[in-house]
């Protein structure tokens, strides 16, 4: 997870993490997120995630992510590496719930962070499905240490397992965010395309006005 935009708070808009694992599954891909926000010192920021991860059983994967950063009159740049680990409790047709744990490191600099929390997935009625993080991040190495709450949900219609429209969530303190998102999976031969693209709105004065963010990913 990536923490590119701050407002009084920091919030990611990133990925929402799924607690479902398929032991063997091999995933590469990109996570991205432009930040559009006239008045922020942070404005017309884009910040890049590239992960590779592996199911290594039913009940746990990892994931290894490096983060680029592409601020206004600077180059694009290396800034921090991730690990991210994922453990299932259980998963079924209905209902999923896991563990998220993240750690960080500043690619030049000293800082790092943790961060932990639950993940739980629902299908509600016959094509509605709602997928909920709450994460607590605890930064090392900065000026100003201290707990960080952020969570995240995500409404999706399921009907059709090609294409599905969803709403998106985005909180942290001071920094609320909402907008609609598409999620598409395409089969290529034996591996799985998958395509998200979403626009998430600041809900009060103090969040950030318009964050763009976008998924490709390929499962082998």
């Amino acid at each position: 997870m990536f923490w590119p935009f701050a407002a009084e708070a920091e919030l990611a808009v990133d990925e929402i993490y799924s607690p479902r694992i398929t032991a063997g599954d091999l995933e590469i891909g990109v996570v991205g997120a432009f930040l559009d926000s006239q008045g922020s010192e942070d404005d017309n920021l884009r910040f890049d995630q590239w992960e590779i991860g592996y199911g290594i059983t039913d009940r746990f994967s990892a994931e290894l992510n490096f983060n680029a950063i592409k601020s206004p009159g600077r180059a694009y740049s290396l800034d921090e590496y991730e690990i991210e680990l994922i453990g299932n409790f259980f998963q079924d047709h209905e209902s999923a719930a896991g563990l998220f744990l993240e750690l960080s490191k500043e690619h030049r600099g000293t800082a790092s962070e943790i961060t932990i929390g639950p993940l739980y997935e629902r299908q509600l009625a016959d094509h509605y499905q709602v997928l909920t993080n709450v994460l607590v991040g605890r930064s090392f190495g900065e000026d100003d240490e201290q707990l960080e709450l952020t969570g995240s949900i995500q409404a999706a219609y399921t009907k059709s397992e090609t294409f599905q429209p969803a709403l998106e969530y985005y909180g942290a303190r001071n920094n609320h965010l909402l907008g609609p998102a598409i999620l598409a999976e395409v089969r290529v031969g034996s591996s799985l395309l998958e395509l998200q693209a979403g626009v998430a709105f600041g809900l009060n004065a103090e969040s950030d006005d318009v964050i763009y963010r976008w998924e490709l990913g390929m499962e082998l």
